[in-house]
This record gives C-alpha cells, structure tokens and sequence, in this order.
C-alpha cells in the first residue's frame, strides 16, 4: 500500500485502534485491588498463604513435598525447598510486600525475592508477572528439625503455562488472521475508487467507452452509476456540439463561396485580391474549428497500421519541392503505429507551418524513447517566454498578438488542434524552448501492440 492512500489509512485506524485497546485492557487488569490483603503481584492473599502455611506444617515431613502440588496449577507457583530463607530484595518495593504478609502472619519469618518493577508508581507496586525470568517470590520458614521453606512465586505453574502459550499461540494466529482478512477488505472497497480515479483521468469524450462495473457498497455502486451518467452526458455534448459546427461550417461556405463570386466584381484589383484573401482565412478557419472538435470527439474511424518513418520522409520530401528549409534524421529506419492517417499528417504539417512561421529552418528527428516512438520537431526561431509555455495548445491561444496568418498569428488553433489530435491518437506532447536557442514540440506515440490490425 502506498503512503497517504485511503487503503494504508483505513489499515492503519483499525490496527492502532486494535492495539490501543489491547494496551488499556492490559493496563487496567495489571493493577493492583486497594485492599493489601487482598493480594498481590500475581500472588495469594495473606488469609491464603497463612492457611497454606499452617497445612503444610501440619503434614509429616515426608508428605510434605506431595501435599504442596495441592496448592499449586494457579496463577502462582508453591514449592517446599529446603535451607535456610535466602536475603529480601533490598528495594521499598520488596519491603512494602514484605510488611503486608508479615503483618497477616505474625511470628513467621519471611523474605522476598525476584524482579523488581521499573514503575512502581504506574504499576501500584504490581509488577510484571515476571513470566520470563526472576520471578517476583515470597518464602515463609516452616517449623521441623531442619531448616525448610514455603516458596510462593508469581509464576503460573506449568499447566497454567501450557494453556496460555496454547491460548496466545490461538490469538496470533487469529491477529494474523484477521489482518489477512482486513487488507483484503480494505483492498475490495478501495479498488473500485480506484479503478474510478483511473477511468476519470483517462476519459476524453469517448463515445464507444466502456461504463465502470458498478461494484461494491451501495456507496460505491452509486457514485460509479453517477460517474456513467455523467460520462454519458458528456459524451452527447461533445457530438452535439461537433454536429452544430459542421452545420454552421457547411452554411457559412455556401455564403463564403457566393461572396468569392461577387468579389470578382470589385473593379479595384487590390481591393479584390484583399477580399478573396480574407475568405480564404475564414475558410481556413471554420475547417480548422470544425477540426479541432472532430479531433476531441473522437469521431475519426479510419485508423490503421502505418509507418512513421515513412511518414516523416514523404513530409519533408514534400516540403523540399515547396522550397522550405526542413531536413530529417532518423533513428530508426521504421517506427509502425496504428493511427488515422490524416491526423498524423495534419500534425506533422501544423508542426512544420508553426516552426517555418517563427523560424527559417526545420530539423524532425524520430527515435525511441522509453518504449515509444518520439518525434521532435525543432527551429531556430526565438522561441517562447517561460510562463507561456503552459498555455501553448489551447484553442485561440496565441503568443503573437496578430490574427494575420501570414504574420505569424493565425486564430490560434494550429497547436490546439495538434494537440487534440494527439490526445486522440493516445499520445502525449511538450512544448519546450532548445538551450542553444529556438523550440522544439515534442510527441510521443505508443507502437502498436500484438494483434493489431492492420
């Protein structure tokens, strides 16, 4: 999982929650009850021990030993040990407990040994059960000829030990368990959202688009059915407008065509040569607008296998017999796509009017790149000022204020159609200004994939 993303953040709230309980539990059943006699540190009250004292004094030496494993299988463990009491643990804490069972057992000598806690003031001189190593302990002398001991230690005894390693061994497996099962589910209802996010950030207007699977919780299901209906609409918009231009385009050259007829009429030959080169502009520009809408519909079905290298040689051959400075190098001798023709021709020749407009030469250059095919299309022009980099391939957009085509300016719709028809061929395209001076446009364009068609 990746950091900050809602699936590590879900994971993480459930786990610390998880954690933090756990630590409470432990912490409220690891303190001592306020009565001393009560107990403590895992061990018997002082009513219990003085009881077991007095019934194992009682019992015959021999029997002594077998008697005791009455009183052991508990939360402590009772054993008879012979020799003398060995020194308490020099601490406030071991005397603290020292007094409590002496003063329920007068005239018994006693001592108190172990592990002492780190914390005695978190802990209510409760320590650790002392599980692991130095158990906390309190031996009491018995009466006999020879010197023996009652030793309490605040240890489970072994079968208490076997049930709780059994039971811990039970609850990691089950904490494993259940983690398992939480990061499939956190990754069950957040794949939706993110196969959403995907989906969104890819969509262009595409008509023939694939609806997401509405799956998941009725949350889930709802917004992916919003998402589909919200794309569906989109999509009728993009056509809708695509069919109103080509409407408007179609009338206005029928009235661009009669008005070319009555300029022939002007007697003033300037005047009339003026009028015939502004409709020629605005029939350039209602071709490039109606364009730009097809290319971001998507509405163009004449994509097939092509070359281009190929592409690339017949353009700058082309342009040589027009008398444009433009020179080629390749890098590879083929680079196959699967693209409409005519876009990858309308691009590059955008490409190249756009750089011969600012510059006086044009070097295309084709090679791999990362897996793709990128063509860069560079001129020794003056390039483009810095912050109007991000602005370059929006519709209208121009860096230079004329509208004059000749002057350089146009409508601004040279790149915005560039732009739009690569997207269409799922592309990608920068804009940069070349450190020995000029700019380059560069493209990239996928290869085509096994099976495609040719």
């Amino acid at each position: 999982m990746q950091r900050g993303t809602l699936a590590l953040r879900i994971t993480v709230i459930l786990v610390g929650s998880f954690v933090l309980l756990q630590l409470v539990v432990f912490a409220l059943t690891s303190q001592a009850g306020p009565a001393p006699r009560s107990g403590v540190a895992s061990l018997p009250s002082v009513d219990q021990m003085r009881a077991m004292v007095d019934l194992i004094e009682a019992a015959p030496s021999a029997q002594r030993v077998a008697d005791v494993t009455a009183f052991d299988g508990a939360l402590y463990h009772v054993r008879v040990e012979r020799g003398p009491l060995p020194p308490s643990v020099e601490s406030a804490q071991g005397m603290s407990i020292g007094r409590i069972y002496s003063s329920g057992m007068l005239g018994r000598r006693l001592s108190v040994t172990g592990r002492v806690v780190r914390f005695p003031r978190l802990a209510r001189l409760n320590p650790w059960p002392g599980w692991i190593s130095n158990p906390l302990a309190v031996h009491v002398a018995l009466s006999g000829n020879s010197p023996t001991m009652l030793s309490i230690e605040s240890q489970p005894s072994e079968p208490v030990l076997v049930v709780l390693r059994q039971r811990a061994a039970l609850l990691g497996l089950g904490g494993i368990a259940a983690l398992v099962a939480l990061a499939f589910a956190v990754r069950a209802t957040t794949r939706p959202i993110v196969r959403l996010a995907r989906d969104i950030r890819t969509y262009r207007g595409e008509p023939a688009s694939p609806d997401l699977v509405a799956v998941g919780s009725p949350e889930l299901r709802d917004l992916a059915q919003a998402y589909n209906e919200m794309k569906g609409r989109i999509a009728e918009l993009i056509a809708e407008r695509t069919r109103v231009l080509a409407a408007i385009a179609h009338d206005m050259r029928t009235y661009i065509t009669r008005i070319r007829l009555r300029a022939e009429f002007i007697d003033d030959v300037g005047q009339r040569e003026r009028a015939v080169r502004d409709l020629d502009e605005m029939a350039a520009l209602l071709d490039d607008t109606l364009l730009l809408a097809r290319a971001e519909a998507r509405v163009d079905k004449s994509r097939r296998r092509l070359d281009l290298a190929a592409e690339l040689r017949r353009m700058v051959e082309i342009r040589r017999e027009m008398g444009d400075t433009v020179s080629l190098s390749l890098a590879v001798e083929q680079a196959p796509v699967v693209a409409a023709p005519l876009a990858i021709r309308r691009i590059l020749s955008n490409l190249v009017d756009n750089a011969l407009r600012h510059g006086t030469q044009v070097v295309l250059t084709l090679c791999e790149d990362d897996g793709r095919w990128r063509i860069d299309v560079k001129d020794d022009g003056p390039g483009v000022p810095d912050d109007r980099l991000g602005s370059l391939g929006e519709p209208f957009g121009r860096i230079d204020p004329s509208r004059d085509r000749s002057a350089g300016g146009g409508a601004g719709l040279g790149l915005a159609i560039v732009r739009a028809l690569v997207a269409a061929e799922e592309g990608k395209i920068s804009f940069a200004n070349r450190s020995d001076g000029g700019f380059v446009v560069s493209i990239w364009i996928m290869p085509p994939t096994s099976g495609a068609s040719m």
